[in-house]
Parts: C-alpha cells; structure tokens; sequence
C-alpha cells in the first residue's frame, strides 16, 4: 500500500469571500476520484490557520503502479484541470504503508 500526500497553497484567485466555495468545489471534485481503479481512500482537509500549506489531499493505494496509473487517469486530469485555477506550491510525499 502507498501513502500520497499532497500539501497546497491556494493562488490568489482564492479570496476570503469565495474561499468557502472554492473548498466546496474542491471536496467535490476529489469525490469524484473515489472510483478510480487503485484508490482506497482520497481525502481533503482545510490545514490549521498558521500551517505552511492551505489543504492537505491525503490518499492511498493498492500499489505504486495503482498511484502510477492514477496520475494519468481521465478523471485525475479532469480534476487537475478543474482546480488549477485555485491551486500553487505544491509539496508531495509519497511512501510505503
């Protein structure tokens, strides 16, 4: 099993007035990966106030092939498009459970 976490910044399209609406967007459009062949959880989270990062997408899989085929998948790209707008600096950490 892998671990695949991921720790992002919100750009500057982000405000305190959409910031909420753009969370929502977020959590519904990593639902949407849920389903994808090799995945066994997928979670976000909003970080602390004061953390370095801004969410925190929080993942496992089958495999390191399963995470491979992830990055590819029509809906991890159609997500990736959905959210690119929102999303910089972007810090990731994979390993073995």
């Amino acid at each position: 099993m892998v671990r695949h976490i991921l720790f992002w910044q919100f750009s500057d399209a982000v405000t305190p007035e959409n910031r909420a609406d753009v969370f929502a967007l977020l959590l519904a459009s990593v639902k949407t990966l849920e389903d994808v062949d090799g995945v066994l959880r997928c979670a976000v989270f909003e970080a602390l106030p004061g953390s370095d990062c801004d969410f925190v997408f929080d993942s496992e899989f089958a495999s390191e092939a399963a995470l491979r085929a992830f990055q590819d998948h029509p809906l991890h790209r159609a997500h990736k498009q959905r959210m690119a707008p929102y999303v910089r600096g972007r810090l990731c950490a994979d390993y073995n459970v």
